[in-house]
């Protein structure tokens, strides 16, 4: 076998493994993606299920969101276009930061925060349909 004929053999096989890949054969790219992040809904992750009517548009989304521990504080980012500053909440609950955004799309996250995080510094800005959140860490004086 010429070098020619397994380079050929070799293009063929990869082209074979990623267009049955990117047509859903192997299971890999069934859902889009967005820079590392899934837009499948909460029912198709398997997580808490909310009632949805057949061929009814989802009208709330989870929104992209970044979280950089340090061991001062707990940062923040999530995106939600279109979302006025009137219609951004953010809360505490038990140990977790709720994230509503309400506009011409709705968002909702839940985000778990370590047990050190002290929530009565929680602030956050909210500029062109980006929140950023930060939150102290206690310091333990062992």
């Amino acid at each position: 076998m010429s070098v020619e004929d397994e380079f050929e053999e070799t293009r063929r096989a990869l082209h074979r493994m990623l267009k049955d890949a990117f047509e859903g054969k192997l299971g890999v790219f069934r859902e889009p993606f967005i820079y590392g992040f899934t837009t499948r809904t909460r029912e198709a992750r398997l997580e808490t299920p909310r009632p949805a009517l057949e061929g009814e548009e989802i009208r709330t989304r989870d929104p992209l969101v970044d979280v950089i521990l340090t061991e001062s504080a707990i940062f923040l980012t999530a995106e939600m276009p279109g979302v006025p500053r009137e219609g951004i909440r953010v809360r505490l609950d038990e140990g977790k930061l709720i994230l509503q955004g309400d506009g011409d799309r709705s968002y909702f996250t839940i985000v778990d925060l370590p047990l050190d995080a002290d929530r009565d510094t929680l602030k956050y800005t909210y500029t062109n349909g980006v929140l950023d959140v930060v939150i102290a860490r206690k310091r333990s004086f062992n």
